[in-house]
C-alpha cells in the first residue's frame, strides 16, 4: 500500500504484519536525513553517552520514521528510532508540536490529531460523525487508519520530530536509567561506576531496549560482583551474554557480543 502525502507528493510505503499496518522506515539514524552527532550532543549527553546511543540506535533500533506494533502484546503502537510507545510517544509528539507547531499541523494537525504536554494527552477528532477519542484508543486508531499511519511515519522524517523523539528518550528513559545505575556514594574519590565508557554504556542501553527492567537487574547484579574493578560494566555485559547463550537466547547474546567487540566503541587513543 502506497500513500502519497503533501508536500511534494512524498511517498510512504505501508506493509502488513500479523494483520496490522506497519511502516519499516526509510530514515536511518546515521544518514543525511537524520540529526548530526553535534545535534545529539546538544541534547545534553556526554561524548561517551552520545557514541553509545548512536551505536545502539544505528545497529539495533529502528529508522526515525518507522511505525510498528509492540511484538509481545501486538497492541501498542511504536514510533521512531528507540522506538517509543504509550505516554513517551505522546510526549514526543507534544514536544515536537510545542517547538514546531506549523510542521506538526502540516503533518498531523490537519488530520484531526492534537496533543498537549501538561497534562500529556493525545486526541483524535472523529470524522464523518464518529466520536472523538483520546489516549491509547487514539494511538490505536493512528495505527489502524492507513492515512494516519502514513502521516505519522512522514512526521518521523521531520528533523524537529526526530530531535523530540531523542529528547523524550533521554529524559524519560536514559537519564532515570543512568541515575539508577550510578554509584550510591558522592565521595570525591569514589569510583565513577561501571557504566561510564562508551562500550559499557552501549551494553546498558541495549539491555534496556531489549529486556527492560528485568535485564537491567541482571546486568547490575553482575556489575556489583566486580564493583571497583576496571571495565566492570563491560565484564557484566559478558556475563549477561553468557546467561543468554546458556538459556538458548543466542540472537540476544550475539547482539551484546557485537557491542563488546565493536571498534566503534573503543576508547580513543
Amino acid at each position: 500500500m502506497v500513500a502519497t502525502l503533501p508536500p511534494a507528493n512524498a511517498r510512504v510505503v505501508l506493509g502488513h504484519e500479523n494483520g496490522r499496518l506497519i511502516h519499516r522506515g526509510t530514515v536511518a539514524v546515521r544518514g543525511p536525513c537524520a540529526p548530526s552527532h553535534s545535534e545529539i550532543l546538544g541534547l545534553g549527553l556526554t561524548e561517551p553517552q552520545a557514541r553509545a546511543l548512536d551505536c545502539v540506535l544505528a545497529w539495533f533500533g529502528n529508522p526515525f520514521d518507522a511505525v510498528t506494533w509492540d511484538s509481545p502484546s501486538g497492541v501498542d503502537l511504536r514510533w521512531g528510532a528507540w522506538p517509543l510507545s504509550g505516554a513517551p510517544l505522546i510526549a514526543a509528539l507534544a514536544h515536537w508540536k510545542q517547538h514546531e507547531p506549523e510542521a506538526f499541523e502540516a503533518r498531523l494537525g490537519r488530520l484531526g490529531v492534537d496533543v498537549t504536554e501538561e497534562p500529556i494527552s493525545l486526541r483524535l477528532q472523529g470524522s464523518r460523525g464518529a466520536p472523538s477519542c483520546e489516549g491509547r484508543e487514539a494511538l490505536a486508531l493512528l495505527g489502524e487508519d492507513p492515512k494516519l499511519m502514513a502521516s505519522l511515519a512522514q512526521a518521523g522524517r521531520e528533523r524537529g520530530a526526530q530531535l523530540a523523539q531523542l529528547e523524550v528518550l533521554i529524559a524519560q528513559v536514559l537519564r532515570p536509567l543512568l541515575a539508577a545505575c550510578s554509584p550510591d556514594t558522592a565521595e570525591a574519590d569514589a569510583p565513577a561506576g561501571p557504566f561510564t565508557t562508551a562500550r559499557a554504556l552501549a551494553v546498558l542501553f541495549l539491555t534496556e531496549l531489549r529486556f527492560s527492567r528485568r535485564g537491567i537487574t541482571k546486568l547490575m547484579a553482575h556489575a556489583r560482583e566486580r564493583a571497583g574493578q576496571p571495565a566492570s560494566g563491560e565484564l557484566a555485559g559478558e556475563r549477561l551474554a553468557e546467561d543468554l547463550r546458556t538459556a538458548g537466547r543466542v540472537r540476544e547474546a550475539a547482539e551484546l557480543w557485537r557491542l563488546l567487540s565493536s571498534p566503534e566503541l573503543a576508547d580513543p587513543p
